[in-house]
């Protein structure tokens, strides 16, 4: 969990009061200031306050309150959000998530940066489907947008202390105001430690899945005496260790065929997991009204670290060790053009640069199992370096046809070169004889991937309370080279033809907002991975039909509770053709949903993946995976809660709960490991005085205390799993002033 980095250019969102009813939600989808209701985009918007009763403290944490967004993270700090189906589970120099991060118009291009702690956060946006136009590459899933505070010029704070189980504790604290005419500032921090794992490494005693986090954010804002220009510098760093990721063998069978000791969040390995993350980066937003126009500047420079150590060969045994540094770094500038006329046509126009640099230095894997048993050890050290130059342009405008009908036609061009260069050095040690080292260098690459995107769009008003949309999408990520292949190999961009349709209502003098979203997708060539004796290798998948609905539910039953919900189905089937290159059969020979069962098909050269028992060994052959589940991608999922709010004691009584239901999903193309459905509540009860000074909440989440995990992987080595965190719960005390 890292500290959100704050960079605000595009306008600020923000919740408008209303006099009665639900308030209007106020979003940049479209990078100008607008109410959702009007915009044709699935959103679903998260406040301050939704998010805060909810308990929702960092990104992976938002699925729960958003149909059609999952949340995996990988090798702990990895974080992987995927809407719809369009995701990834690859990670590696050069490898973005087709789901793209922004924060205050900053893109994240860093897998890491994922992931971070929504503190002094305002708003969160999550765009549903492709937005290719105005947010262009790595925008084929969707977009997180993600809006924090603006400077005050009066002096306000706030600040939280919480305690819970696992000795857990934590705080954060915000401080913002003026410092001379027209120049304001703000502070904010957070930080949280968990000093009991949920579970144990039984070989060496200590304690797995704890740790702690840490961030600072700052920010300065000079605005004219007239608001004409607007200057914003802000810079954040972050830190964070954790004992993860805790792999435990599926089912806790071994690859020796014996059982893993202990309880479903132990593990018994002779190299205890850890994973390191730092992030940080400064941003300078400008921002110029002219007589009909506005100009915006958005310059930012983010860096990022994760050192991870994995006992790979899930044994007390000294067989497979994998250990990554990735460094990632990043330059972006991007200009915008926007009108601000009242008149029927609305346009922007922009032009956006990106350079990055992601590297292993290095990635190590070393141990018997590296060489397939053949050796006594092997040690297999790689460098790669990654280069990124993007340069875009794009344009979009709206044209109003009297006073009902929007027609929205949008298009940009990208071009992305890719520059690597890798090396390998492998050191063999034999049973018996002399070590031998041998090198490959390979000569560097480059390629330049180019693509056109465009969206069109028609929406009509029919009343204040209803207004329907269609559109169509063309999504596109980059294309890249495989960062652990020798010689290089080529991963082509993915591309998503998206058609959408829905219905956006405020019904019965708003107090029901009911949003509906209805969508087929033609995904092409999705980069997917396989992990193969410690090394992950990313191929091209033909592609996948998605296809489904998703709503979004809010009722104001009366000033004292509101009512929330979401609900996606998701029909999400990889296309026909997709022989998976390397298909592993894992150990041991038992009775498993984990161990499949086979037949050739057209010979023995193509293995048809069947979920069965007993079948042992290891096989590395083309699977056929046509037809199967997107991997993470559930058929469906739900949330409903509530807010409830009455007077007690001179102050207010607030009691929040929240239900999230996964119907389940596969962690592999193969579709061998399942996550069963599950369910998880989460509730809070916070008083408050009259003038709500502070605060004092109780807070639990997975009340029931469901098993599930965050992260699967399927494995030659023999299949593992990750547990996701259990049963928490606490006290928070704040105060604001």
């Amino acid at each position: 969990m890292t500290c959100a980095q704050t960079a605000p250019g595009t306008p600020t969102a923000s919740q408008a009061p209303t006099t009665q009813g639900l308030a209007d939600i106020i979003v940049t989808a479209q990078k100008r200031s607008e109410t959702a209701q009007n915009v044709p985009v699935a959103i679903t918007s998260l406040s301050m306050g939704r998010l805060s009763t909810a308990g929702i403290t960092d990104t992976t944490e938002l699925a729960q309150l958003t149909p059609s967004l999952a949340f995996n993270t990988n090798l702990g700090g990895f974080g992987q959000p995927r809407i719809r189906g369009i995701g990834t589970t690859a990670t590696g120099p050069g490898i973005e998530n087709p789901v793209a991060t922004y924060v205050d118009g900053v893109y994240i291009g860093s897998s890491t940066g994922a992931i971070f702690a929504l503190a002094d956060v305002q708003q969160v946006d999550v765009l549903k489907g492709p937005q290719g136009t105005l947010f262009g590459r790595n925008a084929t899933g969707g977009v997180i947008q993600v809006t924090t505070l603006k400077p005050t010029e009066d002096l306000h704070a706030n600040a939280q202390l919480t305690y819970g189980n696992y000795n857990s504790y934590g705080g954060s604290a915000y401080l913002s105001g003026g410092l001379a005419k027209g120049l304001t500032a703000s502070l904010a921090g957070v930080f949280n430690e968990q000093d009991k794992g949920y579970g144990k490494n039984l070989y060496t005693g200590h304690d797995v899945q704890k740790g702690w986090d840490y961030g600072l954010r700052g920010k300065l804002r000079w605005a004219s005496e007239d608001d004409s220009t607007v200057v914003t510098l802000a810079g954040d760093y972050a830190l964070s260790s954790r004992s993860d990721p805790a792999i435990r063998t599926y089912q806790g069978l071994t690859i020796a065929g014996t059982p893993t000791p202990g309880g479903r969040r132990d593990i018994n390995l002779d190299v205890d997991p850890i994973v390191k993350t730092k992030q940080g980066g400064g941003m300078l937003n400008v921002t110029h009204d002219f007589d009909h126009m506005q100009l915006v500047s958005i310059s930012a420079y983010r860096a990022a670290q994760l050192f991870t150590r994995i006992d790979a060969d899930q044994t007390p045994a000294n067989l497979l060790t994998f250990s990554e540094i990735q460094k990632d770094k990043q330059f972006t500038q991007e200009l915008q053009l926007l009108s601000t006329d009242k008149g029927p046509f609305k346009w922007v126009l922009g032009g956006f640069y990106m350079w990055s640099q992601g590297k292993y230095a290095p990635l190590d894997t070393q141990g018997m199992l590296a060489c397939g048993y053949a050796c006594a050890n092997e040690d297999i050290a790689q460098q790669v370096r990654q280069t990124l130059n993007s340069f875009a342009g794009f344009a979009q405008g709206t044209y109003t046809l009297g006073q009902n009908t929007n027609l929205t036609a949008g298009i940009r061009y990208t071009s992305d070169k890719r520059d690597m260069v890798e090396s390998q050095i492998i050191t063999t040690t034999p049973f018996f004889g002399v070590p031998t080292v041998t090198a490959l260098n390979p000569a560097p690459v480059s390629k330049t991937f180019p693509k056109l995107t465009w969206r069109l769009s028609i929406d009509h008003r029919f009343s204040r309370e209803v207004m329907v949309y269609a559109s169509y999408n063309r999504g596109f990520k980059s294309g890249s080279f495989q960062p652990d292949s020798f010689p290089p190999q080529i991963l082509q961009p993915e591309t998503v033809d998206a058609f959408e349709a829905g219905v956006k209502t405020d019904l019965f003098d708003r107090r029901v907002r009911l949003n509906v979203s209805g969508f087929y997708y033609d995904y092409s060539n999705l980069q997917a991975n396989q992990i193969i004796q410690g090394q992950l290798y990313v191929y091209n998948a033909p592609g996948s039909i998605n296809y489904g609905l998703d709503a979004d539910l809010q009722i104001k039953v009366d000033d004292h509770l509101t009512l929330n919900g979401g609900a996606s189905w998701l029909h999400a089937r990889y296309k026909d053709g997709f022989l998976t290159p390397f298909w592993s059969v894992p150990i041991p020979n038992a009775a498993s949903n984990a161990n499949p069962f086979f037949h050739a098909v057209g010979g023995n050269s193509v293995i048809q993946c069947v979920a069965g028992t007993n079948y042992a060994g290891t096989v590395f052959a083309p699977c056929n995976a046509s037809g199967r589940h997107v991997q993470n991608a559930p058929d469906v999922t739900l949330n409903g809660g509530f807010d409830y709010v009455v007077p007690v004691g001179g102050g207010k009584l607030d009691l929040s709960s929240n239900v999230y239901f996964n119907g389940g999903s596969y962690a592999d193309p193969q579709n061998r490991l399942h996550q069963a459905r599950y369910a998880l509540l989460d509730a809070s009860l916070t008083w408050k005085p009259g003038n709500e000074a502070f605060f004092i909440r109780g807070w639990g989440k997975n009340l029931t205390n469901t098993y599930y995990t965050q992260q699967q992987n399927a494995l030659d080595v023999g299949d593992n799993e990750v547990a996701a965190p259990p049963r928490t719960y606490g006290v928070t005390i704040g105060f604001k002033y």
